[in-house]
């Protein structure tokens, strides 16, 4: 098999993600805990216009008081993590591609990073390569660095952390499958808890588990609907890397998408769903007490008090806790 030689500013990328992961860690001392909250009606519909005294905030069940209440569509920092499989060039070439016009849809404040990885090694760089670019690095260079998800975003979480704005987000790519991490699942949940991002998650197939014909549909029926042609362990594991993904979503206050067709049409649909959401937040903070154990998992629990006469249902999505560290 000829090897092509890696792109030159691909190469550049690389030594740009090597000089930030030199950097020095940023140090906060301070015990604001920011939540991002979204609000949306009974057909999905985002709730603006709401105001800071409809809100209710409760840390572990004690009521806390609003310091910042914000509705303004503040810059964002995003760390993209996605899983090449070398097996599926075209699904990898239509999810890069929605992957680059969503970046494309940023604002002039917002930054973000890329994390493309695969069995072979990762690589980071500072914009969403082509699939050939990848492919060949992954492939005719075999790179270092972290080759399993839970490592991948435990690596990644570090890196988000470190970046400008207070708001940040990170949006995962892969079938939510991990038998190789060193990072345990508990580990990396830890780690997320530590400061205020949202997971979105786009749940990818694992071409292992797609070998079948119609095995992608089979993926949203129950689980015990087994049928000779389906291994169990096969199907129990993707059902286990979709509850992964769904997981790390949930208690974020993210969401999660698992496309049928995995195209680009449907992919950049997925896209820019998320651009859009990450615009229609409401930001709430407040300071943490008692900070004797701010080691410990802290859970909120947010209400929207109802004003006279609207009688809308309205559900709100936020991060499900927090874990304040020494820094």
């Amino acid at each position: 098999m000829k090897s092509r030689f890696l792109p030159a500013a691909l190469l550049v990328a690389i030594s740009c993600a090597v000089s930030f992961a030199q950097e020095e860690k940023i140090v906060s001392e301070s015990n604001l805990v920011t939540v991002n909250v979204i609000a949306t009606g009974n057909k999905g519909q985002y709730v603006k216009g709401l105001k800071q005294n409809q809100f209710e905030v409760y840390d572990e069940k004690v009521k806390q008081q609003i310091a910042l209440f914000s509705t303004d569509e503040a810059s964002v920092s995003i760390g993209i993590v996605c899983e090449i499989h070398n097996t599926t060039p075209d699904k990898t070439r239509a999810m890069l591609n929605s992957l680059r016009q969503f970046t494309r849809g940023l604002g002039n404040g917002d930054d973000f990073f890329f994390t493309a990885f695969a069995a072979q090694g990762s690589v980071t760089s500072e914009f969403v390569p082509t699939a050939e670019q990848v492919l060949d690095h992954l492939t005719a260079v075999k790179p270092g660095g972290p080759t399993a998800l839970y490592d991948v975003v435990y690596t990644a979480s570090e890196r988000l952390r470190k970046r400008r704005n207070l708001k940040k987000a990170l949006l995962i790519v892969s079938d939510g499958e991990d038998e190789k991490s060193q990072t345990t699942y508990k580990e990396l949940m830890n780690k997320l808890r530590e400061f205020d991002v949202q997971i979105y998650a786009i749940g990818i197939a694992n071409p292992a588990m797609a070998q079948f014909p119609g095995n992608g549909r089979w993926l949203f029926e129950d689980l015990t609907r087994q049928t000779g042609r389906r291994s169990f362990l096969m199907d129990a594991e993707t059902a286990m890397g979709r509850a992964v993904l769904a997981e790390m979503a949930r208690v974020s206050g993210g969401a999660t998408y698992f496309p049928e067709n995995e195209n680009e049409p449907e992919l950049i649909g997925i896209c820019s769903q998320i651009t859009h959401e990450l615009r229609q937040q409401y930001t709430i903070g407040f300071y943490a007490s008692n900070i004797a154990s701010k080691n410990n998992w802290r859970r909120i629990r947010i209400v929207l008090n109802r004003v006279a006469g609207d009688r809308r249902e309205i559900s709100l999505a936020y991060r499900q806790g927090y874990r304040l560290v020494n820094r």
